[in-house]
């Protein structure tokens, strides 16, 4: 029989379980003296949590008794069993979790400290979006310096746009192995090297390496967004954040064509110091990432919890303190493979990706014609000088201002509506933007000639924007919503098709106008918008059914309102307030299909039955939580 050492002094009266012959509970005293207990037969029993990779075993005996000799544990922290090993053998452990309520859980931090975490978040999008027009409306300078041409100048933009399309397809497991606050901070480091890069550079390859590299930095921050938000908001919450993460996106790009155009103009900077001062603000960004940020990765934070209690309680409790993370975890190449694959397969096998997907492909194609367009357009029609083409890009900031607008009357609808249609309460916005989408599309192309007076395609472009701006903010929070667990595969899913298109479509802006007129290229792509404006209205009226059916869908609601329930009994065994919990279910419950997963039976193949998933998970969290109601009373009368 081997015994369990204290990890540290002074000695005290070490207790564990043997299981040879008999369960048993073995006391070893300081001086030595050895005492066995029988456990009896008629101890408590009660079923494990399961994970994701495994089973645990059917029946535990209760480990009051030991937790009553070891003293109290650390909050949140229980004992149970290891899943089953390939030999049928199992490890008992200590679970480490988040307290009930506990600030801890990145739920639950402080209003002050979210704000802090969505400021920097945002703020990183709205400079990874300001990058994009400033190389448009500074290109002129550049290409009379590196002698570059208008085609290589659009590779830059595409190049660009490429960049943000690949990064989010290994984007989930390297933040899985560094969390959140270090992938930020490794990622606006090389953002800030490469706007160096871009300010020395001497050749035309220097400068598309850069913008690659550029990309691919820039959307690590941006793509984090969606995940940093759904970390500390509950779903109900996250409309406002998710609206100004969408408002950065639009109006960061408008932002850096219409004030970088000053510099480019001015003889005495030109082109060099447009990315001489982004560098200088993307460097005093750095530390403010590093002092505001925090991790707010559940998984990464509970791992790192386990680790320290590891180190400075060893297995003088029994057992060895381990993260549920700690089980389900898989080699960080074996999840590289998986966070590449599994966007492709959601585009190829869940409708409401894909068609969510390419809806959002076509309206940021557009929205990157216009980026690399407008010195074409307002040039080659109007006549306009450098300096006036840098102010028509205020028209895509004042469609981010209306987008922003059109989603604080969502927010409000979606309130109202929410316990009626559940996330599909997201989709009233989206249905009005689809038309706008497409009316936008038709008044710039209808517009945009000699005879017609200049404001009116710049009116159609902020319509256009308006509307982009609502399609994209809809294609995170209705793909979070819908898909939970799997929503950065869902949301890599949709980032990768829209940023391919637009890289497409960028490339082929200047032999579009050329080839069809800025008229016809536009009119041309509001044809296929009013098409996919059927998007939205499909989802509405059949988004349950079409969810009910997707297994990572339905899965996501299930394993959401398990967790809800478990954290709702655990605070009623111990008699803290529960309301906090209830609205959080009540937010589940506004988000369930019409075919509630209650009423799904799931097989499980390990036991070759079928069960209630629900009902069985909800009896396993009410008795998990008896047990450990059992253990703490044992561990305080200790």
């Amino acid at each position: 029989m081997s015994m369990l050492e204290p990890a540290s002094a002074p000695r005290r009266t070490v207790c564990y379980v043997s299981e040879d012959p008999e369960p048993a509970l073995v006391r070893e005293d300081a001086d030595g003296a050895v005492a066995i207990e029988p456990l009896p037969q008629e101890e408590k029993f009660s079923p494990s949590s399961p994970t994701v990779t495994g089973s645990f075993s059917d029946r535990k005996p209760s480990l009051s008794t030991l937790a009553s000799a070891v003293g109290p544990l650390p909050e949140g922290c229980s004992y149970g069993y290891m899943p089953k090993d390939e030999e049928g053998k199992e490890e008992r452990v200590i679970w480490v979790d988040f307290p009930a309520g506990s600030k801890e859980n990145p739920f639950y931090f402080p209003l002050p400290r979210k704000l802090g975490i969505t400021f920097v978040a945002v703020f990183y999008t709205l400079i990874s979006a300001y990058t994009t027009s400033a190389f448009s409306i500074s290109a002129g300078t550049m290409c009379d310096d590196l002698g570059c041409s208008q085609l290589e100048v659009e590779a830059g933009i595409a190049l660009y746009c490429w960049g943000f399309a690949f990064a989010p397809l290994f984007l989930a497991p390297l933040s899985e192995e560094l969390g959140r606050k270090w992938t930020y901070i490794s990622a606006v480091i090389v953002f800030w090297i490469f706007h160096l890069m871009m300010t020395l550079g001497q050749n035309t390859a220097t400068i598309l390496i850069s913008r690659f590299i550029l990309g691919l930095s820039g959307s690590l921050g941006a793509t984090l967004v969606g995940g940093t938000i759904s970390d500390i908001f509950v779903p109900s919450q996250r409309g406002v954040p998710m609206a100004a993460f969408g408002f950065a996106a639009i109006f960061g790009t408008g932002l850096g064509g219409s004030t970088m155009v000053f510099v480019e103009v001015d003889q005495r900077l030109r082109w060099r110091w447009v990315w001489w001062i982004q560098f200088i603000i993307v460097g005093v960004f750095i530390p403010v990432v590093a002092f505001v940020m925090v991790e707010t990765r559940d998984t990464v934070i509970l791992r790192r919890k386990a680790k320290q209690l590891r180190k400075t309680r060893g297995t003088s409790d029994g057992a060895r303190y381990l993260a549920r993370s700690e089980v389900t975890k898989v080699k960080f190449s074996v999840a590289m493979r998986e966070s590449l694959l599994r966007p492709l397969l959601f585009l190829a096998t869940e409708p409401v990706v894909m068609f969510f997907s390419a809806w959002i492909g076509l309206g940021w194609g557009v929205f990157y014609t216009q980026i690399a367009g407008l010195p074409y357009m307002f040039r080659h029609t109007f006549g306009f000088s450098t300096l006036a083409v840098g102010q028509t890009y205020w028209a895509i900031c004042v469609g981010g201002i209306l987008g922003l607008g059109i989603n604080w009357i969502q927010e409000k609808v979606y309130r109202r509506q929410a316990p009626k249609h559940g996330v599909e309460a997201r989709l009233y916005a989206p249905m009005v933007a689809g038309i706008l989408f497409f009316v936008g599309c038709f008044i710039t192309g209808f517009t945009s000639i000699p005879t017609v007076h200049w404001i009116a395609p710049l009116i159609g472009v902020a319509i256009l924007l308006a509307a982009i701006m609502s399609i994209y903010i809809t294609s995170f929070t209705y793909l979070s919503e819908a898909y939970g667990t799997w929503a950065s595969s869902a949301i890599a899913a949709q980032s990768f098709c829209r940023n391919v298109v637009a890289g497409i479509f960028t490339f082929c802006t200047t032999l579009m106008f050329e080839r069809l007129t800025v008229r016809w290229a536009l009119v041309m792509m509001g044809g296929i918008a009013a098409v996919l404006a059927l998007v939205p209205f499909a989802a509405f009226f059949w988004g349950p059914q079409i969810r009910a059916k997707s297994k990572y869908s339905r899965l996501c609601m299930e394993q959401e309102r398990a967790k809800l329930e478990h954290e709702k009994v655990e605070r009623e065994v111990l008699g803290i307030d529960t309301s906090e919990v209830e609205d959080l279910e009540g937010d589940a419950n506004e988000r369930t299909p019409e075919h509630p997963f209650h009423h799904h039976e799931h097989h499980d193949p390990e036991r070759g039955s079928i069960r209630s998933h629900h009902s069985e998970h909800s009896r396993h969290s009410r008795a998990d939580c008896a047990s450990l109601h059992d253990v703490r009373i044992g561990s305080e009368k200790a």
